[in-house]
């Protein structure tokens, strides 16, 4: 549904037509105003709504759009429409934490999907650090979403011998950490980060919504147990968007105690 504060009467009055400010600017300024009060994920007025609304061209309201596109602040989302990004949650690489974490920090209402849960043999596609002595990986694959919005989508590699004590239930319902420590009581002692922009696989384009992106963001965690043994591998791609990394570093005369690591839930 279409919010009341896009459509409500002709706001073509609060334009200035001899400003210095171009037109376009001065929409994408009121819209950002309204936009500050709407619902993350509230889908705004067409193009002809705004056309009409404020007696413009639809190359200026196109610009306008995207002006609040560039920030972060609208999506457009194709054959549905333009709507209100859902709130950007901040992951901070100080501690072994489950990925979940994050939404509740920043207070948002996330649904976790299990998009595949299979055995298959380790090839390519699977992280190199991953170590299985009979070449069997257990891969799950998990989407997060706020508000309709795809945020992440996570492949967790898991070896033969840990995977072994992971059902489907488990994989539907818990954090990978908890599993882990739960069924084969091995603790976690830290984890290995590496971050890069890659091209967005394909079979992961749709559900990440991120076609017509060259790049996206994509994090590799290596968890390690005792005497360093390979835990899990887990492989997030993020929406470009959508989310936001951070890492604390200190000098060398205050260093931080924790291992920096992204957790998955």
């Amino acid at each position: 549904m279409v919010n009341d504060d896009f459509t409500a009467g002709a706001d073509r009055d609060v334009l200035q037509r001899d400003s210095p400010v171009a037109v376009y600017q001065q929409v994408a300024d009121v819209l950002t105003e309204q936009v500050s009060r709407l619902e993350p994920g509230s889908r705004i007025a067409t193009e002809e709504s705004l056309m009409d609304q404020y007696g413009i061209s639809r190359t200026t309201v196109r610009k306008a759009i995207e002006t609040l596109v560039a920030k972060g602040l609208l999506v457009r989302r194709q054959g549905k429409g333009t709507f209100v990004m859902a709130q950007r949650p901040v992951k901070m690489l100080n501690r072994l934490a489950p990925f979940m974490e994050t939404f509740t920090a920043a207070g948002m209402k996330t649904v976790k999907g299990l998009i595949e849960y299979k055995w298959m043999e380790k090839d390519t596609s699977v992280p190199a650090k991953l170590v299985s002595d009979d070449n069997l990986v257990l891969v799950i694959r998990r989407s997060y979403s706020s508000a309709g919005w795809p945020y992440a989508i996570a492949e967790i590699f898991i070896p033969s011998h840990i995977g072994r004590h992971i059902s489907l239930a488990d994989a539907e319902r818990n954090s990978i950490y908890q599993v882990i420590q739960d069924r084969t009581l091995k603790p976690l002692q830290r984890a290995e980060i590496t971050v890069t922009m890659h091209a967005p696989p394909e079979h992961l384009a749709d559900a990440l919504n991120v076609r017509g992106f060259a790049m996206v963001p994509r994090l590799e965690r290596t968890t390690l147990g005792d005497h360093g043994e390979v835990l899990e591998c887990t492989v997030t791609y993020f929406h470009p968007k959508g989310f936001e990394i951070r890492a604390e570093v200190a000098t060398d005369a205050s260093p931080i105690q924790d291992s920096a690591v992204h957790g998955a839930g």
